[in-house]
C-alpha cells in the first residue's frame, strides 16, 4: 500500500473510532455538577437537559418515554444525622400526596451508607392490579438524597407513564453512578 493511502486508512480508522467514542448510545455522558464533586452517569438513552430550572441544580429526561430525573440542593441546611427525620417526611410527603394511585408501594425507604456516606433511599411505584413482577406498574421513583457540605441533596428520577422495565433499571443505573467528593 503507498503512504498516501495508508495515511488516509489510519485516518479513516481513527474517525470511525471518534464517531464510536462520540455517539455510542449505550455509554451516554459523565455529568458533573459543584465544580466536579458531585458526578454521575447518564447513559445514552437519556438526555442532560441544559437549561434546567432555577430550582435544580441539573435536569434530565429519557430520549422516548415519559421519564425525568433532577437534582435539586437545599438551603435549610441538612446534617447526616437528620436523615432518617428527612426519610420519615418524605415516605409521609409522597404517601399522603399520592393517596389517588392505586397499589402505591414503597420498594425501599431506607438509610443507606454508599461510599461512606449516608443517604435517604426512597423507592415507590403504582403497581398494576395482580403484577408479579415489583417494577410492574407506573410512576416508578427512585429519591438518592444526601447531607452535602451541610445542604440537602436530593437526586430523584422518575418513569411517570413509562411502563418499560428497561427506563426503571436504567433510572437505578444512573443512581448507582452518583459518586459525592467527601
Amino acid at each position: 500500500m503507498n503512504p498516501s493511502r495508508q495515511s488516509l486508512a489510519a485516518l479513516c480508522g481513527a474517525l470511525f473510532v471518534m464517531l464510536l467514542v462520540v455517539a455510542d448510545p449505550v455509554r451516554g455522558e459523565e455529568v458533573k455538577l459543584l465544580d466536579g464533586k458531585v458526578r454521575l452517569e447518564l447513559p445514552g438513552s437519556w438526555k442532560h437537559d441544559r437549561e434546567s430550572s432555577k430550582q435544580a441544580l441539573a435536569s434530565f429526561a429519557a430520549r422516548k418515554g415519559d421519564a425525568w430525573g433532577s437534582i435539586v440542593r437545599g438551603s435549610k441546611g441538612l446534617q447526616p444525622d437528620g436523615l432518617t427525620a428527612y426519610t420519615q417526611r418524605k415516605v409521609a410527603e409522597y404517601t399522603k400526596g399520592l393517596s389517588w394511585l392505586p397499589n402505591l408501594t414503597w420498594l425501599k425507604k431506607d438509610v443507606v451508607t454508599i461510599d461512606g456516606r449516608p443517604w435517604a433511599d426512597l423507592r415507590f411505584i403504582g403497581r398494576k392490579d395482580g403484577a408479579k413482577d415489583p417494577l410492574d406498574g407506573l410512576l416508578y421513583t427512585h429519591i438518592l438524597a444526601t447531607s452535602f457540605e451541610g445542604q440537602l441533596l436530593e437526586f430523584t428520577f422518575t418513569s411517570n407513564t413509562d411502563p418499560d422495565r428497561a427506563t426503571k433499571l436504567a433510572i437505578d443505573d444512573i443512581l448507582k453512578s452518583v459518586k459525592v467528593a467527601q
